[in-house]
Formats: C-alpha cells, structure tokens, sequence
C-alpha cells in the first residue's frame, strides 16, 4: 500500500492537475458521503484526494484499484489533524464494551489508586482526582476516554443497557464515540456528559446518575434517535 500513493501539499497537487488541464477546485468527479473529500479520477489512471477544505494534506494514488482499497479499508493513510480524545485510543474504540478493566487498571496507575473492581466509590475517587489534574492540565485524553468507560460500565449495569459507538468522520478517517442506549430504550450521551463534567469542573458522580434517571425532562429514545442513522454500531 505505501507504494501506491503520494502525500502531497494541496497547492503541489492543484499544480499537477492544472498541467493535466483540470482545475482542483472545480473539475472533482465526485464528493465522498464519508469524509466530504472531494475526488478526481484522472485519465491517465490516477486518482488523485483533496479534502474538504483545500487546506490540508492531498494525496495521489497511482491506481484507481489503490484508492478503492483505502475506501474499502476505511482508512486514508493520512491521520486526521487535531485528534479528537477518541482518536488516540485507536482501535481499543472498536471493542469499547470489553475495555473496562484496562481502563480501571490505567486510573489506578495513573491517579495512584489500587481499586481492584468498578464501584461507585472507585469511579467518584477517580473522578475527583481526574478534575483536580484537569485543573492542573495534566489529564490526558486518555484518562477521560478511561472516566467514560468504567462510569459508563457502572451506568450500564444499572440500566441494563448496551454500548453503541456513533461513527462520523474527520477530516480523513472515522471517529468513534461511545454511548449507552438503556434497557428502557434511552440514550445516556455518556460521552459529552463526562467530558462536560471534567471541563466544567463537576466532580459529583451522583450529578450522572439523576441525569440518566431524571423524570424531569423528556428522555432521548433510541427509537427515534437511531431512525435513519446508519453510523451506529451496537457493540453488545
């Protein structure tokens, strides 16, 4: 696969293309429903990958068969900028649902605890000592993916409830965020609320559970929330 492609500056590939009589901005043969990267296959059998924005790496396959196999593979041998906290997992995102006890095992090293199990008394302790090294910049990425997988566990537990990843898309690649859909067909978006919790400084474990149980508003329904996406993956 490396030898069947070319990382190139977007203005280097605009350039090439121009000498092939195609303007990079306008003459695209398609846009990707994926990545919203723009296409132009050209004559000479080359394929040729822009982003979304003009702004960022362009790539050169040598093969339309090259480029295809990227597609199918889903992954551009290009890393999106900026990661997002899921991203640096990698493919541990992938089996989310089965990650809980390595992430315990990160906590209890990095937060210096030695809990042997997920409790809710272990899972406020590193909440706690999570905000306070947020506070102190020195909560990683990892370490919050970590809070969303053993609280989540304990959310799960005590909903009945399964883990689903939503798949979008970077600026190249997919990213892969996990949440709960409950036994009672509710989506616990556990996600955005932990990392709401760290940002915002909120290190009552309870705050978590009266959200996912709350009756004061009205529930997320799986059922309607799923209607028409295709990018959830149910993992359990």
């Amino acid at each position: 696969m490396n030898d069947c492609y070319q990382i190139k500056a977007p203005e280097d590939l605009a350039d090439y293309l121009k000498q092939l009589g195609r303007d990079a901005f306008h003459d695209w043969d398609y846009q990707l429903q994926t990545n919203y990267g723009f296409v132009h296959e050209l004559g000479n059998g080359q394929v040729a990958f822009f982003d979304n924005h003009f702004n960022q790496k362009a790539i050169l396959f040598d093969t339309k068969k090259c480029f295809d196999d990227v597609i199918k593979a889903d992954k551009f041998p290009v890393e999106n900028p900026d990661k997002e906290i899921f991203e640096i997992e990698g493919d541990r995102m992938l089996t989310f649902h089965l990650q809980a006890d390595h992430y315990r095992q990160h906590l209890n090293k990095v937060l210096k605890f030695n809990f042997p199990e997920i409790t809710k008394e272990a899972a406020q302790a590193y909440l706690k000592k999570a905000i306070g090294r947020f506070i102190k910049k020195l909560t990683t990425p990892t370490d919050v993916v970590a809070l969303i997988s053993v609280i989540g566990e304990l959310v799960k537990q005590e909903t009945n409830g399964k883990w689903f990843l939503e798949k979008r898309y970077g600026t190249y690649n997919p990213i892969y965020e996990p949440n709960i859909v409950t036994g009672d067909g509710n989506v616990a978006l556990m996600s955005s609320n932990i990392i709401g919790q760290v940002k915002w400084r909120v290190s009552s474990l309870d705050n978590i559970f009266i959200d996912v149980h709350s009756r004061l508003t009205e529930p997320i329904k799986w059922k309607k929330y799923s209607i028409g996406r295709d990018n959830l993956i149910m993992l359990e």
